[in-house]
């Protein structure tokens, strides 16, 4: 049985999070892992009947950690099996665009956690059509709610048996997108033309975060073009979406 769960996700969302886990297990003792420092914390506990759980955390778990981890780790990834890494939702967009007869779904997919990100054995997807002209925050968005439903439909499991989870007959494949790749997308060719500047800004989104930005003369410009966030509702409360 389950005594304990480490929640690895954005702080704003763990108070949902819990709730549903703590509807499948009463007495189950919840902590939240948001930085490093609390990550690195852990070493001098027992974690014989403690069970990890990344709810698109950024936070990069040490294998030594994993293997001390009696009811093991599982990430909810913010993507399909054939989008591995950081911002699949954008990589997705620019690869595929939204138009094109070659566009696939999209959806969330939840793994166990191993040394190498995104590269363990699958136990859940879930798959939705893209809508047409979409851009990356609505398919964030859409994502998100993706990673809810299988959160729901998992929290039984996570929250009570110590057993891994049963894996499904799904696997990895394409490579996995980093946080360089990002930035290149994100940095555009000072001969960029307008084709390839609306392909990259529909993939990149808009904000200060994740502006597309040029440098000109040894000047750094950025684009700051921002419209509304779309929400997501969890738990009868508006909630931005993951990354």
């Amino acid at each position: 049985m389950i005594e304990d769960v480490l929640l690895l996700s954005d702080p704003a969302i763990i108070p949902d999070l819990e709730a549903v886990l703590k509807h499948a297990n009463p007495r189950l003792c919840l902590s939240c892992i948001d930085t490093l420092d609390a990550l690195n914390a852990l070493d001098a506990r027992t974690l014989d009947k403690t069970r990890l759980i990344s709810f698109g955390g950024e936070l990069i778990v040490p294998a030594a950690l994993l293997n001390r981890l009696g009811g093991g780790a599982y990430n909810f990834h913010p993507g399909p099996p054939d989008r591995p890494g950081r911002y699949p939702s954008c990589f997705f967009i620019y690869d595929h665009g939204v138009q094109s007869e070659d566009a696939r779904p999209f959806g969330s997919t939840v793994h166990e956690m191993a040394a190498r990100v995104d590269s363990g054995a699958i136990v859940a997807t879930d798959l939705f059509d893209v809508p047409a002209d979409i851009d990356r925050l609505t398919l964030d968005a859409l994502s998100f709610r993706s990673m809810l439903i299988l959160f729901r439909q998992l929290a039984p499991a996570l929250a009570n048996d110590l057993a891994p989870l049963p894996r499904i007959d799904a696997a990895w494949n394409g490579r996995a997108t980093t946080q360089r790749d990002f930035e290149a997308l994100c940095h555009l060719p000072q001969d960029v033309t307008e084709a390839e500047f609306q392909r990259r800004y529909r993939a990149v989104g808009e904000g200060p975060d994740h502006a597309l930005h040029i440098t000109l003369f040894g000047h750094r410009f950025a684009l700051d073009n921002r419209h509304a966030v779309p929400k997501v509702t969890v738990g009868g409360k508006n909630r931005q979406p993951a990354v």
